[in-house]
């Protein structure tokens, strides 16, 4: 006689605990930080997961809210290795890995600690490959970082998830890796984002904006290719006539262009353009829900979250002729090399006379739920052998 099958509840099993380098989360919004962010709430509180966030400094204010999720919570590194970033990813972090038993490490930033545990299987987020194409725009601790740990994590983990299918044909290239290593995991963005846009402006700062205005939103460093966008616009404002459009920029100011920042910052006070430094996500949807044009002249991208946030808000867009944009946008999009300015001044002008109407491309496949099931697949993926 068969012996009934055990069936086991996941509501009383004791939860897979998943390490993560949680470091992006004590900085003002980033790219890496809203990735973790909307991965951990499109997990939504499932029982069977308990996130710890490992970070050496308190989550930021706009990260706060994940500490209401009931399957997350922070561990804040103390004393000196907690005082720089590096260090206490080198050296506390693999201690505190040990000491908190989990099942599985997520290493958020495509590397591993030097001395990282030998049993606790790991899944990498690959997000782009600047140190290869672009290192000098990169700080230098964290391009000495990449360049000793990015291929030895990559074949130490157990499983590479890039952000896009561009970066996952990089990452086989680069670390001569099997299609069976990589699963292609977009970030994340939430719909409700996009239906919670304030109809009235939530600060002063964006209050009073012309009816019409063309939009760039991210941090301000070299391969974001913002002093080609600034000479663009420039002469654009040649050939505008009487009424031309303002250009609202929304982005940190980043690192390596101080020259940049500083001269855009003197535009804006000049009312030349408007730079919104840091915005609030409620400040940010606000401007996507208003600009007709959406402008990213970037150089490289893992991905591009702000094309994606643009066009889920139904707005047109001109952008730079990249792969990863192409993959995200297809027809749906207008693309123009970066070579030139004066080809982007004509496209922008262009625009302001006739405006184009492309299609609004399906963007299912870019949702939070539908990329954090994916991400909770390969976790179970290593953790199914293993019983709590």
């Amino acid at each position: 006689m068969k012996g009934k099958r055990k069936t086991v509840n996941p509501l009383t099993q004791k939860p897979f605990i998943i390490g993560v380098d949680a470091r992006p989360l004590s900085t003002p919004v980033s790219g890496v930080g809203r990735l973790i962010s909307a991965t951990l709430k499109g997990f939504e509180g499932d029982p069977r997961f308990s996130f710890r966030l490992f970070s050496n400094r308190p989550l930021h204010a706009s990260h706060a809210g994940l500490t209401n999720l009931p399957n997350v919570s922070v561990e804040v590194g103390e004393g000196y290795l907690a005082k720089k970033g590096g260090l206490y990813f080198g050296l506390a972090l693999p201690w505190l890995l040990r000491r908190d038993r989990v099942d599985l490490f997520w290493g958020t930033q495509q590397v591993l600690p030097p001395f990282f545990p030998s049993n606790i299987p790991t899944v990498l987020t690959c997000v782009d490959f600047v140190i290869y194409k672009f290192p000098d725009t990169m700080r230098r601790l964290a391009r000495l970082q990449q360049a000793l740990l990015i291929h030895w994590s990559a074949k130490r983990a157990n499983k590479i998830l890039p952000i896009s299918r561009a970066v996952g044909d990089e990452a086989k290239s680069y670390f001569k890796i099997p299609e069976s290593k990589i699963s292609v995991v977009y970030p994340g963005y939430d719909p409700d984002d996009i239906r919670r846009t304030p109809a009235k402006p939530p600060t002063k700062r964006v209050a009073n904006l012309p009816s019409k205005y063309f939009l760039s939103v991210s941090t301000v460093e070299p391969r974001k290719n913002y002093g080609f966008l600034r000479q663009a616009y420039l002469e654009y404002l040649k050939i505008a006539g009487n009424k031309p459009r303002l250009w609202v920029h929304a982005g940190k100011a980043g690192w390596e262009n101080p020259d940049l920042v500083e001269t855009m910052r003197a535009d804006s006070k000049s009312g030349k353009m408007l730079w919104i430094e840091a915005p609030s996500d409620e400040e940010l949807h606000y401007l996507y829900s208003k600009t007709d044009l959406f402008l990213f002249p970037s150089l490289y991208e893992g991905f591009g979250i702000p094309l994606v946030e643009a066009l889920a808000h139904g707005k047109q867009c001109l952008v730079a002729d990249l792969p990863v944009f192409r993959e995200i946008g297809g027809k749906s999009i207008v693309y123009e090399s970066t070579r030139d300015p004066i080809k982007w001044a004509e496209a922008l002008q262009n625009y302001c006379v006739k405006p184009w109407k492309l299609p609004k491309p399906n963007l299912k496949k870019f949702e939070m739920l539908h990329s954090a099931k994916l991400t909770r697949d390969v976790f179970l993926e290593f953790l199914k052998g293993k019983s709590n």
